[in-house]
C-alpha cells in the first residue's frame, strides 16, 4: 500500500510501498486512515532532512496527527469496534520508568521512548495502520469531521493542565470564589499572553478564552492576516509583535489588571521566549511548548534572572507531547471550541491535499497558510 515519508540518504519527501499491516496480538486494532494533519514539525523534518529512522530501517512513514476508522479488532479489544472513528496517540513508552508503565509516556524519565512519524516508528501517512488498544481513542460522533485537530489540541490541553495544577498554589487568585485554578471557570480575573498564532497558539487561545481568561496573542503577521482574524474571532486581542519590544509587549498586556498571570509560548522562537522572562509578573507562570531548532546565543544577566524568579515566586515550565488523558480532554473540548467560536476549527484548515499529491502538501506554503490536512480516504 502507498505510504509517504522519507528515505535514508535521500532529501525531500518520498512515496513508497509498505506491506498491509495485520493484527498479530489480541489487543491490536486495524485502522483505515482518513485524514492526517501536518504541523511545523513535519515540515521541518522534510525541509531540514531531520528524519529519525530506526536502525536497520531504510525509511520512515511520516505523519502523527491522524484520524481513521476501525476496520478490525483483536479478540481482547473492548473499547472500540469496527466502524468507530478513532485517533491514535503519538508516543510509545520506554517500558521501564513509572510514567511509561502507567501509560503516561509524555513524562518518560529515560528518554528511550519512540514516536509515530517522528522518532523511530512509522507514522500515519498511509492507508492502514495497526496499533494497540491503549493508544487508540474513540472519537465522539459529534466531532468526527474535526478529529484531525485532536493531537495538536491535546498538546495544549496538557500545557494548560500543567499550569492549572502548578498555579493551584494560588487559591486566592482573585476575589471571585469560582476563579481558582482548579475551578471550571478558572480563567476569570486572569490575563494571558499567547506567543504565536499558528495552530498551537490558536488552540491555546481557544481554551484560555473558554475558561474566561482575558487573552492577548502576539505574532509577526499584520493585523489583517487570517491568523489575526481568528484571534479576534475568539474575542482575544491580537498584537503585532514586530512593533513592540518584549517589555512593551508585556506592559501592553498588563493593561487590564496590572499583571500578566500566564504566558503560553507556542512559536518555537527561542529569542522571543527568553526575552520575555525578565518581564514576567509576580507569581506568574510561563509555559513553553515550542521547540526551536538550531543554536542561539544571547546575553542574559543570569544572577538577575535567578533573583527575579526566586523573589517573585515565578514558574517556567516546559511541556511536550501528551497522553491518552489529554486526547480525551481534547475530544471533549472540541465541540465547545467550534461552537463557541463559530466554526473556528474549520476555518483553520487552509489547505487540503490527497495523499497522492504529497509533494504539494509538503511544498512551499503561502502567506495565508495556517493548517494543512492530507486526505487519505475522504469523508463521504
Amino acid at each position: 500500500m502507498l505510504a509517504v515519508g522519507m528515505v535514508r540518504g535521500e532529501t525531500g519527501v518520498r512515496s513508497f510501498d509498505v506491506p498491509m499491516p495485520e493484527i498479530k496480538q489480541a489487543d491490536e486494532v486495524l485502522i483505515r486512515m482518513k485524514e492526517v494533519g501536518l504541523d511545523g514539525t513535519d515540515f521541518n523534518i522534510v525541509r531540514y532532512g531531520l528524519a529519525d529512522i530506526a536502525d536497520g530501517r531504510n525509511n520512515i512513514v511520516l505523519g502523527h496527527e491522524g484520524v481513521g476508522v476501525v476496520e478490525d479488532v483483536g479478540s481482547a479489544v473492548k473499547s472500540v469496534a469496527p466502524g468507530d472513528v478513532v485517533v491514535i496517540t503519538v508516543r510509545r513508552g520506554c517500558g521501564e520508568c513509572q510514567p511509561c508503565l502507567l501509560n503516561q509516556s509524555d513524562m518518560c524519565m529515560t528518554g528511550r521512548f519512540t514516536e509515530r512519524g517522528l522518532h523511530k516508528l512509522d507514522g500515519l501517512l498511509t492507508q492502514y495502520a495497526v496499533d494497540r488498544e491503549q493508544y487508540v481513542v474513540k472519537v465522539p460522533k459529534a466531532v468526527t469531521r474535526l478529529a484531525v485537530f485532536t493531537e495538536p489540541l491535546s498538546i495544549v490541553e496538557k500545557g494548560i493542565d500543567q499550569l492549572r495544577t502548578i498555579q493551584s498554589r494560588l487559591p486566592w487568585s482573585c476575589d471571585h470564589p469560582n476563579h481558582g485554578y482548579l475551578s471550571l471557570e478558572w480563567g476569570g480575573c486572569k490575563v494571558a499572553l499567547v506567543i504565536g498564532a499558528g495552530p498551537l497558539g490558536l488552540l491555546a487561545t481557544s481554551l484560555l478564552r473558554l475558561a474566561g481568561a482575558f487573552t492577548y496573542v502576539s505574532d509577526i503577521v499584520p493585523p489583517r492576516h487570517k491568523k489575526a482574524h481568528l484571534v479576534r474571532h475568539m474575542a482575544a486581542k491580537y498584537v503585532d509583535s514586530r512593533t513592540k519590544t518584549a517589555q512593551q509587549l508585556v506592559d501592553f498586556c498588563c493593561t487590564p489588571t496590572g499583571e500578566l498571570s500566564i504566558i503560553f509560548e507556542a512559536s518555537g522562537a527561542a529569542e522571543t521566549a527568553l526575552n520575555l522572562i525578565p518581564y514576567m509578573s509576580r507569581s506568574s507562570i510561563y509555559v513553553m511548548t515550542g521547540i526551536p531548532r538550531g543554536d542561539l546565543q544571547i546575553k542574559l544577566d543570569a544572577a538577575q534572572l535567578v533573583r527575579q524568579v526566586v523573589r517573585n515566586n515565578q514558574v517556567i515550565v516546559g511541556s511536550v507531547n501528551s497522553n491518552r488523558k489529554h486526547f480525551e480532554m481534547a475530544l471533549n473540548d472540541m465541540t465547545k471550541v467550534n461552537l463557541q467560536f463559530h466554526g473556528m476549527l474549520n476555518e483553520m484548515v487552509t489547505q487540503r491535499y490527497r495523499l497522492e499529491d504529497y509533494v504539494n502538501a509538503f511544498g512551499p506554503r503561502n502567506g495565508k497558510h495556517i493548517k494543512t490536512v492530507v486526505e487519505i480516504d475522504p469523508w463521504e
